[in-house]
This record gives structure tokens, sequence and C-alpha cells, in this order.
């Protein structure tokens, strides 16, 4: 599987996020195969997150790497990224203006990686992927084409943490993922 450098690939898109919305001590770039297909998009980095210098490891991560595993899907084989690379402060939901500002470069990701299908997780990243501010209870389960693109909004993996009802949902999301990915 083809990696790549995240920042010289996309030095264009890097530069051109307002200097307001930067932070190089906070910023988690995208990882993951080139030609991966399955892309994953959060909203963004939390602490461990910045901490290791790649998405989805803290505990959130953990999950999502155990409902990788139970659906059969290999973590190194996939994509993760953000919505925005820079976590907000005190873990807030990201801003309308710093979704905005980032959107060009989660674009240039996806077309470079040019995923099967690309999986939202949690309302944030599916409402912006979607244009839409529906709970994320009624977006999921099916697939919408945006872009060209085919997009599966799921619950974001801390969702199980507090609801029990909402992993096996995510499981099953996750395994239509992959049977897309793998063109059935």
């Amino acid at each position: 599987m083809a990696e790549f450098d995240f920042e010289a690939l996309f030095a264009e898109e890097l530069d051109a996020v307002p200097a307001e919305f930067v932070d190089r001590s906070r910023f988690v770039p995208g990882a993951g195969p080139a030609d991966a297909d399955i892309a994953f998009v959060g909203e963004a980095p939390g602490a461990t997150e910045v901490e290791e210098g790649e998405p989805f490891v803290g505990r959130a991560g953990s999950r999502l790497d155990s409902l990788f595993e139970t659906t059969g899907i290999d973590r190194d084989a996939v994509y993760v990224t953000n919505l925005v690379k820079v976590r907000p402060p005190e873990n807030r939901d990201p801003t309308v203006d710093e979704r905005r500002a980032w959107k060009p470069l989660l674009e240039a990701e996806l077309d470079r990686v040019d995923p099967a299908v690309v999986v939202t997780l949690g309302a944030v990243a599916s409402g912006a992927m979607l244009d839409s501010d529906e709970p994320i209870g009624d977006l999921r389960d099916e697939t919408y084409e945006v872009d060209g693109r085919l997009v599966l909004p799921t619950y974001h993996p801390a969702a199980t943490f507090y609801d029990d009802d909402v992993e096996p949902m995510l499981e099953r999301d996750l395994r239509v993922a992959r049977k897309i990915a793998e063109g059935e």
C-alpha cells in the first residue's frame, strides 16, 4: 500500500489554510495508504491524537480498532482523517469557520486517496460532508453521493461509551463499508 508524505503532498492546501486556524502544536495529519478503498473522516483530533500525531488513536480510536477487527477491516489498509487537522480548544466541536478553512485540504485528501467509500464518523463530520443538520440517527443506514463520491454516515465510535445500542449499528455500517470497498 502506497504511503505518502502528507505535508509535502498537500503543501499548497496547507499553505492556503488561514493562519488563525493553524496551530502546529495541535496539528494532526490524515494517515493511511494513498490507495485505500475506505476513508474514515472524523471531526477533529483529540488530545491523544495530538500527542501521537495520528488520527483516532485515543480511546475512541481503540474502540474503532476493535470494530475494525470485528468487521474484518484492516486498519493499515484504510485512510483515516478529520474535517479539521487542529484540535479545537477545550475539545469543542469545530466551528463552521474552522470546517470551511480546512475543507479544501480534506477535499484534496479524498481526491488523492479516491476511496470507494467515505465513512463519516459522527454528527459533526456527517453533517459537514452531507451539508445537513439532521441527527446522525436519521442520516445513517444509507449511502449518499456527494461530488461523485459515495458517503456512508455513521456514529462516532465514542458514542458507544454512552449508548450500548450504538455499537451494533456502527458495526453494521462498517460491514456495509467493507462490502462496498470489496465491490459487493
